[in-house]
């Protein structure tokens, strides 16, 4: 008797999304243009040992000019918002010094977005500084809010309507932890008065360039649209644009779920408590009303542990004693984190719409990325049941990427990139969130993926 006869099938109804839900994927200047000479992060990459296998972003993924093409696939797999940022060294690669055909360059990009019907988030600065402005002393310079400004008010003039939702900063406690706590990146510097400084500067130009953005954009008719002509692209394409009614300027922030590895104990508590707020709350908390959505970059869970003449230590160390599932680069798969932290924030600020602006795993296993994104989004799914008001999700990556101290190493991407032909392939697991974006929801086959090892083409 067929095993269908005997043990039939359970079905239920596709996991539905709400009405106008956005799926989209994420990229960053640095990380897939190439070439970006005049930058920071160009110069940080000189050094030995800054670099894993001392590799440098070169050419990376070349995607500065092969972004039309990376639109086409990411159009081909129903995707319906793109994150993507300006390198701000491209655009003023000399103090005082704009470059107009660079300016001409991002117009064309994002007509390419707009005539292919993307909703366009624009992130200002995704990491790196213009040499200039980090031998003028980058963030711990109080001109640099200044600098970052004018910057704002020269890409919301050239670019403001090619763009839906404006990001000013990406992850601000990435930026400060790893460039002047850690030293690990640029400026690699150990300085807790430089940390203290970068991070008071950074609320500063978020709050200013929020204002900004508002100043210039909230004057114009926002039910106008506009036909706008690429201005020397290779097709010449005229995107319909329509600026949203409303202006909508938040942050890309890093939240990490925290808990503690002994959850009785009262000072383990307090110190997660702590850690809560440092990570995920600090930077809203002193940036209030300046946010029109709040952006959720998640990839971290940490359960604190004390040990024995130590203070504490954190996730890594613990779950190499379980040999927990994590990514190729050690992060750990951990899918309810994302619904904790989304609950949280929506505790904290009820009336704020969330975006996810960056969630994804560097794996060369593809059935794993077809589970991860599976088991996030059904997590996301239970927030929004809950009543988190999530309004959007981005992967990270649409392209393999230069994942910064790590190198080429780490593989985030939907499509795969061969660094030494820049061939573009689609991998299965994009085609897995393909089907999620077509349907707006988790169809029940898809679900097989959590804990059961399905390959992608058994539903596919």
């Amino acid at each position: 008797m067929p095993r269908s006869q005997t043990h039939p099938l359970h079905r239920h109804e596709t996991l539905r999304f709400p009405k106008d839900f956005l799926w989209g994927a994420a990229t960053s200047s640095h990380q897939v243009e190439g070439w970006n000479e005049h930058n920071d992060w160009w110069e940080w990459e000189k050094r030995v040992g800054s670099i894993a296998r001392g590799e440098r972003s070169g050419r990376s993924a070349d995607h500065y000019h092969h972004y039309e093409h990376d639109f086409d696939l990411a159009k081909q797999l129903n995707l319906g918002a793109y994150r993507l940022s300006l390198e701000w060294s491209r655009l003023e690669p000399h103090k005082n010094g704009w470059d107009r055909h660079e300016v001409e360059h991002y117009q064309n990009v994002l007509c390419a977005l707009k005539a292919r019907g993307f909703k366009v988030m624009l992130t200002l600065m995704h990491f790196t500084l213009p040499q200039w402005v980090a031998e003028e002393g980058g963030w711990e310079n109080l001109a640099t809010v200044k600098y970052f400004e004018r910057y704002a008010e020269f890409a919301v003039k050239n670019f403001g309507p090619y763009v839906d939702f404006w990001v000013t900063v990406n992850e601000p406690l990435i930026a400060v932890t790893l460039g002047y706590l850690r030293g690990r990146w640029p400026p690699g510097k150990k300085s807790l008065l430089g940390a203290f400084q970068t991070f008071l500067n950074l609320t500063r130009a978020h709050k200013r360039v929020y204002h900004l953005i508002h100043q210039l954009l909230d004057k114009e008719k926002r039910s106008a649209v506009m036909k706008i002509m690429g201005v020397g692209g290779k097709r010449g394409a005229v995107c319909v644009v329509r600026p949203p009614r409303q202006v909508q300027v938040g942050v890309a922030h890093n939240i990490v779920s925290v808990s503690a590895y002994r959850k009785h104990s009262l000072v383990d508590s307090l110190f997660a408590r702590l850690s809560d707020f440092l990570w995920n709350h600090l930077f809203i908390s002193m940036t209030r009303r300046t946010h029109d959505f709040l952006g959720v970059n998640y990839y971290f869970h940490q359960r604190l542990k004390r040990e024995k003449g130590k203070f504490f230590r954190s996730l890594v160390d613990v779950y190499r004693e379980e040999t927990r599932e994590t990514s190729d680069i050690g992060w750990e798969i951990f899918p309810q984190g994302i619904s904790e932290a989304l609950l949280d924030l929506s505790a904290e600020y009820p009336k704020i719409p969330i975006y996810i602006t960056e969630n994804g795993i560097a794996t060369v296993n593809d059935d794993k990325r077809s589970r991860f994104i599976v088991s996030y989004i059904k997590e996301i799914y239970h927030a929004i049941q809950a009543g988190v008001d999530v309004r959007g999700y981005f992967y990270w990556s649409l392209i393999d990427n230069f994942e910064w101290e790590k190198g080429f190493s780490p593989r985030f991407g939907l499509i795969e990139i061969d660094y030494k032909t820049l061939r573009r392939r689609v991998r299965p697991a994009a085609r897995v969130y393909a089907a999620i974006a077509k349907e707006n929801g988790l169809p029940h086959e898809l679900l097989r993926f959590i804990g059961h090892g399905v390959a992608p083409t058994e539903f596919l």
